[in-house]
């Protein structure tokens, strides 16, 4: 074969490695016995693990079965998010069609992890043929979640700086995320319904045990977020759109990002995260997000709140609202309030609005 024949296998060492030594048409199908082209490749796989393939699971089981159910596979958070304001997502409903149309995209097989990028970003192998133990932050992680997340962590916010775990550490999206991305086997609708999500005590245990030296740890960390103190202006994104354009092709369109920090009462307040005050993002969500699909798809909009509990990915140790206890304290602009909120999401948000700020040190 010429080298352009054999690209998708031009390293030597995928041959000798494991997936390789398993042979294509294992995995791919086709016919190996075949010398024409064309019928070699009939009936050929191209992502063996998405849909109704199961290669993967033949022997990487226990994984593929919780990924069955992951956030990455279900996509259990798009659904519970539509399906807490009303929405219908019933076989041919229209909101069943929006989703399949734009939230399905986001759906991601394991080798779209571990070989390629996501097809949400058009795909393209990372490393060759080269299974990947670890996904690639460039290509797969930052690939999906760049707009909001990796631009965060990496600093690419025009004045904000980089999360202080890439800036002193170099850590990699999977130093922390790793358990979680495969899911737990249980259904969930939200990622912080994982319990093997990350948290920040999980490196950090000293903060809780030694705060004799930092008041405002020993004051706070029963009711403040991390996230609160240790974070700085990120991406909130309002209204967006979906549709589809003159082609037939499913598009979006979204207003300009605008960069906020905003502390609000919290939404998800439980004995895992007991904190009175977190930080919250405005989802790209309105009531008329699915318009084009039909009059009033999500008749119990104001069930649940726009601005949501976040975790921003721009840690830093020394931030403006931790300079002093006044500097927070002192400071209503830090707070979510009745005035940031727009006109038809002021019902949908009244339950983390702040209206009373916490009192001025010393008064």
């Amino acid at each position: 074969m010429e080298v352009w024949e054999k690209v998708f296998v031009k390293d030597a060492e995928f041959l000798q490695s494991t997936h390789g030594k398993v042979g294509c048409v294992i995995c791919h199908g086709g016919d190996s016995q075949e010398e024409d082209k064309e019928l070699a490749h009939t009936g050929l796989v191209i992502d063996p693990s998405e849909g109704n393939y199961t290669t993967c699971t033949t022997c990487h089981q226990d994984i593929a079965e919780t990924h069955d159910m992951s956030l990455h596979a279900a996509l259990g958070g798009f659904k519970s998010a539509l399906e807490a304001r009303g929405g219908d997502l019933s076989e041919g409903s229209a909101l069943a069609a929006a989703f399949e149309n734009h939230c399905n995209e986001c759906h991601t097989s394991c080798g779209q992890c571990h070989v390629s990028r996501p097809d949400e970003v058009e795909g393209g192998l990372v490393s060759g043929h080269k299974f990947r133990e670890t996904p690639s932050t460039q290509y797969n992680c930052v690939a999906c979640h760049g707009s909001r997340i990796g631009a965060e962590y990496l600093g690419e916010n025009e004045g904000i700086p980089a999360d202080v775990h890439w800036t002193q550490g170099m850590m990699l999206c999977t130093d922390c995320h790793s358990q979680e991305l495969h899911g737990s086997g249980q259904p969930v609708a939200t990622r912080y319904q994982n319990p093997d999500v990350v948290k920040c005590e999980d490196c950090h245990q000293d903060v809780w045990t030694n705060t004799a030296n930092n008041p405002q740890h020993e004051q706070h960390l029963s009711d403040l977020s991390c996230q609160v103190c240790h974070s700085v202006g990120y991406k909130n994104c309002y209204g967006c759109h979906v549709s589809v354009d003159p082609e037939g092709l499913p598009c979006r369109t979204s207003e300009p990002s605008v960069m906020q920090f905003e502390i609000g009462y919290n939404p998800l307040r439980s004995s895992e995260r007991p904190y009175e005050y977190v930080v919250l993002r405005h989802v790209p969500t309105c009531a008329g997000t699915c318009d084009y699909y039909g009059e009033s798809l999500f008749p119990d909009f104001n069930s649940g709140p726009t601005w949501k509990y976040a975790t921003p990915h721009n840690i830093q140790l020394h931030t403006p609202q931790n300079e002093s206890c006044d500097a927070c304290h002192s400071n209503t602009a830090l707070f979510l309030t009745e005035e940031d909120i727009r006109p038809d999401e002021k019902e949908a948000n009244k339950g983390v609005v702040v209206n009373e700020f916490p009192e001025t040190v010393g008064k």
